[in-house]
């Protein structure tokens, strides 16, 4: 069974505290709660689609999201809500559901264990489904998340504990800001190995791994740009939200929100144009081993040529 821990909120202490539940079995959610199931094989590998519509039922999401297909995208955004009444005034928000699917890829360095099968990197494909139905009646489900973004979210949270709990993306905002660090830390890593082989440079090259090296960069490439993609459908969301919650929502904290994700936004765009700057320097450094390898045989050959070319006196060696 994949261990679940989920950080919950203490009402009593105002703090946030972990525990552990079986995830497939009938389970008793806080109130406000964040739930990990960071082995995401287990979700996307070991469960059934039946296991999955299980797993998904509390954050009433669309069951089309169990099935293979939603587990195999890199990267999407949707949501469902539902208005209540209210006298006298208009409608307002009262249960929102979200699904949303994150990617980035990690290469491990020389000194670090191989990832199964003895490859070189790993995927965090994260997925989170969110239910929010009220002030202080929040959940999110994240699945395939490193244990870093537990570890620094839960930090986080209890050294700010406070969430304006009318909001419904109030506890996605410092979720986000860790999933943004381990998609940095992995941009990185592409962008130092690529200065590895600028160092070598006029070094006999080793062309199977600059094309994995450079696969490697069209795929946070393309990752990344799918997360603007996805963030920029919530920034648009969380201007519905904005519009259908009350009043004592002030409008302070609703533009500071709204700065605070399109910030996020823009780090994501920072990020993907890092991606895409390895991958043409990448393309430049494959460009000239190529042209010194083949200027270097071209020598050799001449130098073949010559030698079989020049006549030698009888009896000479």
């Amino acid at each position: 069974m994949c261990p679940v821990c989920p950080l919950t909120l203490s009402g009593t202490s105002n703090s946030w505290r972990s525990r552990h539940i079986n995830i497939l079995a009938d389970y008793a959610a806080d109130e406000m709660c964040y739930i990990f199931v960071e082995d995401g094989d287990f979700y996307k590998k070991q469960c059934s689609d039946r296991d999955r519509r299980r797993i998904l039922t509390p954050f009433r999401v669309p069951d089309f999201l169990s099935n293979e297909l939603c587990t195999n995208l890199n990267g999407y955004f949707g949501c469902k809500s539902s208005l209540k009444s209210v006298p006298d005034t208009a409608d307002e928000l009262g249960t929102l559901s979200t699904w949303s699917r994150i990617l980035t890829k990690k290469i491990l360095k020389t000194d670090e264990e191989r990832a199964p099968g003895g490859v070189d990197y790993v995927w965090n494909e994260m997925a989170f489904f969110t239910r929010w139905s009220g002030p202080g009646a929040s959940w999110i489900l994240c699945i395939g998340t490193p244990p870093a973004v537990r570890q620094g979210l839960a930090q986080v949270l209890n050294a700010s504990p406070t969430l304006e709990l009318q909001d419904p993306f109030a506890m996605l905002r410092p979720l986000l800001d860790e999933v943004l660090k381990v998609c940095d830390e992995n941009t990185w890593r592409v962008s130092e190995a690529v200065q590895g082989v600028e160092k070598h440079r006029g070094e006999r090259s080793n062309f199977e791994q600059l094309h994995n090296l450079n696969r490697h960069a069209r795929h946070l490439v393309e990752v990344e740009a799918v997360a603007i993609e996805t963030m920029e459908c919530l920034v648009a969301r969380q201007e519905t939200n904005f519009k259908l919650l009350p009043s004592t929502v002030t409008m302070t904290y609703q533009n500071q929100a709204k700065e605070h994700l399109e910030f996020q936004l823009q780090i994501m765009k920072s990020l993907k144009w890092r991606a895409r700057a390895s991958g043409e320097r990448l393309d430049s450094e494959i460009n000239l081993a190529y042209n010194m390898l083949a200027s270097t045989d071209s020598l050799i050959i001449k130098s073949i040529t010559l030698l079989t070319m020049t006549p030698y006196p009888l009896g000479q060696p």
